[in-house]
């Protein structure tokens, strides 16, 4: 990840998000009893769709919490509570701030500009409670509230380059969630991970039991139904196989399992455009498929809209979602895939997925689109480092893309175990839990493949 340092150079705009930035993300999470006796978090409350309506000014405080209330079996005072005491005990980082305002007092030119997913009453609470010393830090301020629009929303950006005059070549934006910094990057501006979300990581977790969407993962990889077990559901697949870990007990089907299974798995036509005409009714405003099939969870992922715009395209329906190509071009030419994404965390997702895209679509046009930039982008990560996943991905879209890679190829093979397999390599986030997890099949089967696909330019091919 990149630590945010205030920058001299071809800089006009610095744009600031409050939580996790100026602030440390909570330590414990609260949990408030139910009407079933099991508990709900704060957390997951203020993920919901009805809180983040609450944040783009779409409901009132009271409105909110008793929808919510309603909707979980809660009280909605311990809800109004245990948000009164967040609002009280929240501060800010006042070293960051006396830092910002020497950069500011040097730096003239440069316009501080705070954005923030956040209600009005939050927002006015804190207002009052860290006063001039903080608030006149910032000559624009644009709360969610009062946008009509949250992050990460491309529309939210727009507004904000729009009404300030930035120029995107010219702003940076310093936030805590991958997705957001994602969305920015996207339209040309420079993003960074705040300095307070980078915790040190520990070692990769390994799930002890079965994901569907790794056993899924190593079938649409290796194409061998041999090497996996699986049981289909009647319709949407879920990404755990059993009971859900490190989430809710209840956890919703998702566009991105189901995907990746019609994709690598023999379905009758009518029922895969029959489940793709429902994928369309969780497309966003922004014209981007939701993750889940849950509207109170509304989650967008790079990563995972081109897992359905491969499958879309597979079956030439690419061009029902134009606005979700639009935004992978753009992902793609400004480079905005460098951290990773809210669920997937390095770039070799995005060019990967991409890479398989352009494999299995019979659309030139797309190919046309995609290819040439694609190919600039993947040689300037040849060399980069990377944990085994993120070097087989690598090789693999070098492979798709008739580019011989052996300096990739050999630290790939240093990493071989004994035992003819890799270890697991870190795959993807839990963001409300701060988990990281892995699977040692799925590494060693995109290991084996790369090196397999990687063999045969060894006689011939582009060497890079």
């Amino acid at each position: 990840m990149s630590r945010f340092k205030p920058t001299e150079a071809n800089v006009s705009h610095i744009v600031f998000d409050l939580g996790g930035v100026f602030t440390d993300p909570p330590s414990n999470d609260v949990l408030l009893p139910t009407e079933d006796s099991l508990p709900v978090s704060v957390r997951r409350l203020t993920s919901t769709s009805t809180w983040m309506a609450y944040e783009c000014g779409k409901l009132e405080e009271e409105e909110c919490y008793q929808l919510l209330a309603n909707q979980y079996g809660l009280q909605k005072g311990d809800l109004a509570t245990a948000i009164q005491k967040g609002r009280e005990a929240s501060d800010y980082d006042h070293d960051l701030v006396a830092g910002l305002w020497a950069f500011k007092k040097s730096t003239p030119g440069v316009r501080l500009i705070m954005a923030s997913n956040i209600s009005l009453p939050d927002y006015t609470a804190l207002q009052e409670r860290w006063g001039p010393p903080f608030w006149s830090l910032f000559d624009y301020s644009f709360p969610s509230c009062k946008v009509g629009v949250r992050k990460p929303s491309p529309r939210f950006y727009r507004h904000l380059l729009r009404n300030t005059g930035a120029s995107p070549s010219q702003t940076v934006f310093v936030d805590d969630r991958p997705e957001n910094v994602l969305a920015a990057a996207g339209l040309g501006c420079e993003g960074f991970f705040s300095r307070l979300r980078m915790r040190s990581r520990g070692r990769c977790g390994v799930w002890s039991g079965t994901l569907w969407k790794e056993v899924l993962l190593i079938l649409d990889t290796t194409s061998d139904s041999n090497l996996v077990e699986l049981k289909r559901p009647q319709r949407f697949w879920n990404f755990f196989s059993g009971t859900p870990k490190y989430t809710t007990t209840q956890y919703p089907d998702d566009v991105d399992t189901t995907s990746l299974a019609l994709a690598s798995m023999p379905y009758s036509p009518e029922v895969v455009h029959s489940i793709l005409d429902e994928m369309l009714d969780y497309v966003d405003e922004d014209g981007l498929v939701q993750l889940y099939l849950d509207r109170s969870r509304p989650r967008v992922d790079a990563v995972i809209c081109l897992n359905v715009l491969t499958l879309f395209c597979i079956h030439s329906r690419g061009y029902q979602l134009p606005e979700t190509t639009n935004w992978i071009q753009d992902i793609l030419l400004h480079r905005a895939y460098l951290n990773g994404t809210r669920y997937y965390p390095t770039a070799e997702w995005f060019l990967y997925y991409l890479s398989r895209l352009l494999v299995r679509t019979d659309d030139q046009t797309l190919r046309d689109r995609f290819e040439a930039p694609l190919k600039q982008r993947i040689k300037e990560r040849i060399g980069a480092g990377g944990d085994a996943l993120c070097l087989a991905m690598r090789l693999l879209v070098c492979s798709a893309l008739g580019i011989a890679n052996p300096r990739d190829v050999e630290t790939l093979r240093v990493a071989q175990l004994e035992d003819g397999g890799w270890e697991a390599s870190f795959m993807y986030r839990f963001p409300g839990m701060g988990k990281e997890l892995g699977n040692r099949g799925v590494t060693t089967a995109f290991a084996v493949r790369a090196l397999q696909e990687q063999a045969g330019f060894e006689r011939g091919g582009t060497v890079v």
